[in-house]
Formats: C-alpha cells, structure tokens, sequence
C-alpha cells in the first residue's frame, strides 16, 4: 500500500488533471492557461507549482490518460495471430482503430489531438516534457503491422497491388489521420452524413475505416 503522503500526492494531482481536462472541453486547448486549471481545480497557483510547473506538463498527464486507458496493442495481436485471411485482417483492424477514435472522442472529445497538434506545430515545447510521456498512442504500430503483412504477403507473391506500394501506403497513413481528425473535430454526424453524403453507418470514425479498409482491399490481386 502507498504512504499516505505518496496517496494524497497523487489525488491531487488527478484532481488536477481532472479540472484541466474539463476546461480543455471547454476551450481551445491551445488558449488553456495555468491559471486556468487553477481557477477550476480550487487548488493555489503556488500549490499548484508542487505538482505542475507548466500547462504543458498537465498536458502530459491528460495524453497518459488517455492513451492509457485506450490501447488496442493486444486485441490487434489477437486478430494478426489468428487464422483469418489477409482482407479479414485488414478489415477488423481497421474497424478496431476506428472504434478507438470513436471511443476516445467521446470521453475527452477533440483534446488530445489538440494537444498533438500543437506538440506536432511547436517541438521545442514537446521537447519539454517528453519525459513525462510514459504512456503513447499504439495506432501507429498496429499500422505498421499491417504494413508489414501486406509487405510480406506482396513480397511472397501472395498477392499484387494495382497501386504502387508507396501509393496505397500514403493512402492509409493520409486517411486514417483525415478519418480521425474529421470525426474529433466536426463532432457531429448529421453535419459529416451531409458534407459527404454516407449512410448513418459510415459516420463514426469506424464506419468510415471499414471504407478505407475495403479501398485497401480492393487495391490487392490474388496470384
């Protein structure tokens, strides 16, 4: 069991957290200040330096959160180790990417790829609390994953592509980050279903990685 100390220390500490991620529902993240967490927590600016010296470092935590409670590591390792066919691989890890977009904007809505962008935008500020980042977003191996399979598969002569390799691969890394970013950021699917004219079911980021995941498909020749 923890000290008390090292207990309440870290209660705090999400207590702070959690009143920076209810202000970064409510404002731009990239105007959240300090202060801001200060005044919805409750807790002093100089108590507040205990924990937190920068909004960047709270930043930090609110990407552990959220990456750390939506991981799709071992269930994507359940579907690349099982019997299924290529296109039944694609298929349900893309639907699983998907379904963890869709999760992770529903609980923290459009923050964390907020807090990407302007990491992405702005490096020295990532540089800064880099070592905080324990916990990061498994989407990107997972994809690569894939890759390799259809690398594999291509290499073994399983398989064509009608597209050159490099095309179909751009292709997946434009559109998984598109899908994700028009979901988190458009937030409703009435105003997605009429911008792009798809069903209710292709509205979620899932529904619409599942398109992706048969353009894929269809980019592949059987030997």
């Amino acid at each position: 069991m923890p000290k008390v100390d090292e207990k309440h220390f870290i209660d705090r500490a999400n207590k702070i957290v959690d009143a920076a991620i209810r202000v970064c529902k409510i404002k731009p993240v990239h105007s959240v200040t300090l202060r801001d967490v200060v005044k919805e927590s409750g807790i002093s600016q100089g108590g507040m330096y205990s924990y937190f010296s920068s909004i960047d470092e709270i930043f930090a935590e609110i990407l552990n959160r959220a990456y750390g409670e939506f991981q799709i590591g071992e269930a994507a390792n359940e579907i690349f180790g099982s019997d299924r066919q290529l296109n039944e691989i694609i298929t349900d890890i893309f639907a699983l990417i998907g379904k963890l977009a869709d999760d992770m904007i529903a609980k923290y809505g459009r923050m964390v790829y907020e807090i990407s962008d302007i990491y992405t935008t702005e490096p020295e500020r990532a540089m800064k609390v880099m070592d905080r980042i324990q916990v990061t977003n498994d989407t990107n191996a997972v994809v690569g994953k894939v890759i390799a399979l259809i690398e594999a598969e291509v290499a073994s002569s399983t398989i064509t592509l009608k597209l050159p390799k490099e095309h179909i691969l751009l292709l997946m890394g434009v559109a998984i980050q598109g899908i994700v970013r028009t979901v988190a950021f458009t937030n409703s699917p009435e105003i997605i279903k009429a911008q792009t004219g798809v069903s209710d079911e292709f509205t979620s980021a899932q529904g619409m990685m599942r398109i992706l995941a048969q353009t894929v498909i269809q980019n592949q020749e059987d030997i």
